[in-house]
């Protein structure tokens, strides 16, 4: 069995860093690792649950067509035998347990949540976050939820999320490696990485001058660039339809 870059049964991991640190590229990574050691026994586990609930409903649920992925970005998937499949798109407002106050999405059992430029998902402002999202992030291993988020900067997480018992991974620096037909083949991510609330809460109140981190390191090997799209918010700053650039 290869080693699990995931806690199987859940886990909030989120990257941070300013533009350019590999961040993102890293998370995706995350995503490949997981589709090739752990996405398949995950399907199956979602499948196991929703037969167990459906033994005592009258209207069965659906099952996963696929292992079940939310997703706020473009990514390429593919399940570990090559076959290609869409994630369901998914926005951070949608994420939660409804209550006679707040509704949000009914997700599949065990799935992967991988939420890019989380900052604008999550808002950090506010004491605290809705009650049906609180009590998500509290109950999250119940429902086996693995949630991967990405932020320029840690401190731009809700700090109820922080306090989720997150795992804060900070790459400091990305190392490509290329053949001799300028072929990218292997990326390693050089990180620090935070295991607990109080270690990431202390290196943002220090301005990153606390040194309570371990240092880890991250390898792909391909071109990572072809499971993403590096440029995938280019379409932002071009005019809307009927208008034109200004001079």
């Amino acid at each position: 069995m290869p080693d699990l870059i995931l806690n199987p049964e859940s886990e909030i991991v989120i990257f941070f860093g300013p533009r350019g640190t590999g961040k993102s590229s890293l998370m995706r990574h995350f995503v490949d690792e997981y589709l090739k050691t752990q996405g398949t026994q995950r399907w199956e586990l979602s499948e196991q649950l929703i037969r167990k609930k459906n033994a005592n409903r009258k209207t069965p649920l659906t099952f996963p067509n696929a292992p079940p992925i939310y997703l706020n970005t473009n990514y390429k998937l593919k399940t570990r035998a090559g076959i290609e499949f869409k994630g369901i798109p998914i926005e951070g407002k949608d994420i939660g347990v409804s209550n006679k106050d707040e509704k949000y999405r009914n997700l599949y059992p065990a799935p992967l949540i991988i939420l890019d430029e989380a900052e604008n998902e999550f808002s950090s402002k506010g004491e605290h976050l809705p009650k049906g999202q609180l009590k998500f992030l509290m109950e999250c291993r119940h429902y086996r939820v693995i949630m991967l988020l990405a932020a320029p900067r840690a401190v731009q997480i809700h700090k109820d999320i922080r306090a989720s018992g997150s795992r804060f991974i900070e790459p400091r620096k990305r190392i490509d490696k290329f053949d001799n037909f300028k072929r990218l083949y292997q990326s390693t991510w050089y990180c620090r990485e935070f295991l607990d609330t109080s270690a990431i809460e202390e290196y943002i109140a220090t301005n990153s001058k606390s040194g309570n981190y371990v240092e880890t390191s991250y390898t792909h090997n391909g071109d990572i660039r072809e499971l993403y799209d590096g440029y995938e918010y280019e379409d932002d700053f071009y005019p809307s339809e009927g208008e034109n650039f200004e001079t």
